[in-house]
């Protein structure tokens, strides 16, 4: 059995443990990936994090988003490789999981884990019901509101930097580097006037096909008013491009999100995940 790092040379060989989704996010920056390898050299277990504040004076932290191996002794390999080399390397202060899998959290426990039940802040809907809500109502959305795909790239790179000056980087902390293809240039919307863009509504569509709001920003004095132009028209333009039973994955992290789905979806709960940390040496 051989401990691996996972690269862009070898990233297809794991994509069947790791699904579509998890291979395409290893090709961003803060992503990485150690995997087990047979005797026979085929892929036989995956470990995979996604590094925190990795670029800031905050101390860096992991989110393991896969552990997946077809044995217990693979396993603990790769458990032992992140602990003994991936935590030192990326100077890792503490470690946390979210996960949907009991096996996955019981085997993070054992080694040294904390583990608990609790609600996700992540909430998944389909278009459908989002079309049923507040927001899915026909209203007119004025000419300023529009999808992405009239931005050139350097507006669009301009209208991030504009953001993040801000102090406002979404749910993802490698926007930045994040080319304008990766995002859905159809129902991601902007606030655009004078050659001017005062509001991003930025969506991912992931390979299996989920859309995840990633961005939503509007400054200037219409502000609350254009982040809900914005809202309808990227459900407008998904209702029209997309299947209803389509998912939307809405991460709630921050209070004023939650405020939103609150309102929008008034007692939508996230589902029952593990969650545990661990802080590193």
């Amino acid at each position: 059995m051989d401990i691996v790092e996972i690269s862009e040379e070898n990233l297809e060989d794991f994509h069947p443990l790791l699904g579509e989704d998890l291979t395409e996010d290893l090709k961003r920056i803060f992503y990485n990936g150690i995997g087990a390898v047979d005797e026979k050299g085929q892929a036989a277990g995956v470990f995979v994090y996604e590094l925190y504040n990795s670029e800031s004076e905050e101390d860096t932290k992991s989110r393991i988003c896969l552990v997946k191996a077809g044995d217990s002794e693979t396993a603990d390999n790769l458990k032992d490789y992140y602990s003994n080399t991936s935590v030192k390397a990326d100077e890792i202060v503490e470690s946390f999981f979210k996960l949907a899998e009991e096996a996955g959290a019981k085997s993070l426990k054992e080694a040294g884990f904390s583990l608990e039940k609790k609600e996700d802040d992540t909430l998944e809907i389909t278009i459908g019901e989002l079309a049923e809500t507040t927001i899915g109502k026909p209203k007119r959305i004025p000419e300023h509101v529009t999808n992405i795909e009239v931005l050139s790239v350097l507006q669009f790179r301009d209208a991030v930097k504009k953001v993040l000056f801000k102090g406002h980087n979404g749910i993802i902390e490698d926007i930045p580097y994040l080319p304008k293809t990766w995002f859905d240039n159809d129902i991601s919307a902007c606030v655009s006037s004078g050659g001017s863009v005062s509001g991003l509504f930025l969506i991912r569509r992931t390979p299996s096909g989920v859309l995840v709001p990633v961005l939503f920003f509007s400054c200037g004095a219409e502000s609350n008013k254009n982040l809900l132009h914005m809202l309808r028209y990227s459900l407008k333009q998904a209702m029209q491009l997309y299947p209803p039973e389509t998912v939307v994955r809405i991460h709630r992290r921050s209070t004023s999100i939650k405020a939103l789905t609150d309102n929008i979806l008034p007692g939508r709960a996230g589902k029952e995940i593990f969650f545990g940390v661990r802080k590193e040496k």
